[in-house]
């Protein structure tokens, strides 16, 4: 079995023992003699190029597509599960090392020869369509924390992004220092670098585990200071610069202006006195009560203008805000029955059956 723990490399002979490497308790093994390790050599592609149904959802996770056939081999061997696997790519090397991760597997539906990566791995490892990776089984610590940091300040738009990692990483089946992950959340992507696990410093597993999960700023995050905002609002107020502010500020100027015309005020009419008939009213312009502003609205009969349409154009009745319009003031036209001089009535003399004796 091989044991990936940091970067250190451990090839255990189960022929007579042990090899003087003895593995740790929490990784539950059974060890006997038809113990080995798979390792593989195959031709790599994205899950773009899948042709087994849509798999797209697949690029935001890490676990891998591979043959039948190494199922069939993996079968053979007394690994540990969940089957766990190092990808790496012998033909690049840059100081020292070579570029590597660590997945899972997701299907044994791949064609012969070929695994599908997710598009991630695939820039991690510096891959092209047809590329040769090597496939190595390994077994990794179980993670007690992950250190991460968002490659984008969008990433602090998502309000828990706790919960929504929690929900990625369920993808996922093991954590390699140095990788850029991407996750999908509300149809936009994201990429999240794994800065630090504990308790192997390389890598580990995720599988059935209580993961800690850190933070680190976003890439390009600057965190304001007191002064520096300050400074900020004292320039705005000065220079006028602030035009969000002054928008603000118009808004609600606005929105007094409209509340204080559509509030309700009581007892705006003024008293009209019998004997003069004088309008008391501090504002001439408005009528002193519903009479009298029914006949400011109307026209007298005798007055003219001089557009005729106008008066047969219907005007809206502008009512001013808590008054009351009953009707308006009964104007008789021209020539009608009301100037002609009013006939007595009842001009008969009265009749009685019985005449009154004289005296």
């Amino acid at each position: 079995m091989y044991v990936d723990d940091s970067d250190n490399e451990f090839d255990m002979d189960m022929g007579g023992g042990f090899g003087g490497f003895m593995p740790q308790q929490s990784f539950h093994m059974r060890y006997s003699g038809r113990q080995r390790q798979f390792r593989r050599f195959y031709s790599a592609y994205p899950i773009a190029a899948y042709q087994h149904g849509n798999k797209m959802d697949a690029n935001y996770g890490g676990k891998i597509f591979m043959p039948p056939s190494s199922l069939d081999e993996i079968s053979q061997l007394e690994v540990v599960y969940p089957l766990l696997f190092k990808l790496q790519n012998d033909e690049e090397e840059e100081q020292g090392k070579k570029p590597r991760t660590h997945c899972g597997v997701l299907e044994f539906t791949a064609e012969e020869g070929r695994v599908y990566l997710p598009q991630w791995m695939m820039d991690t490892l510096r891959l092209s369509p047809g590329s040769a990776v090597e496939v190595i089984n390994v077994a990794l610590l179980h993670g007690s924390l992950v250190k991460l940091q968002p490659q984008s300040v969008d990433f602090l738009d998502i309000s828990d992004h706790r919960a929504v990692l929690e929900n990625a990483l369920r993808r996922f089946s093991a954590l390699t220092v140095g990788d850029i992950i991407t996750i999908e959340y509300n149809g936009r992507e994201y990429r999240i670098a794994v800065r630090e696990t504990q308790p192997s410093p390389s890598a580990i597993n995720i599988v059935e585990t209580d993961l800690s999960v850190d933070f680190e700023p976003p890439v390009g995050y600057v965190e304001p200071t007191a002064q520096s905002s300050r400074a900020s609002l004292s320039s705005a107020d000065m220079n006028g610069r602030s035009s969000i502010a002054k928008d603000i500020h118009k808004q609600e100027e606005s929105i007094k202006n409209e509340a204080a015309n559509l509030r309700f005020q009581a007892f705006r009419g003024a008293g009209t006195r019998l004997s003069s008939g004088t309008e008391r009213n501090a504002d001439s312009n408005k009528p002193a009560s519903l009479r009298s502003y029914a006949s400011s609205a109307t026209p007298d009969a005798g007055q003219t203008t001089d557009n005729s349409m106008e008066e047969d154009t219907p005007v809206p009745l502008d009512l001013p805000i808590g008054t009351l319009f009953f009707g308006y003031r009964l104007v008789s036209p021209a020539g009608s029955q009301s100037d002609q001089q009013d006939e007595p009535k009842f001009q008969g003399q009265g009749r009685v059956l019985r005449q009154r004796r004289k005296r």
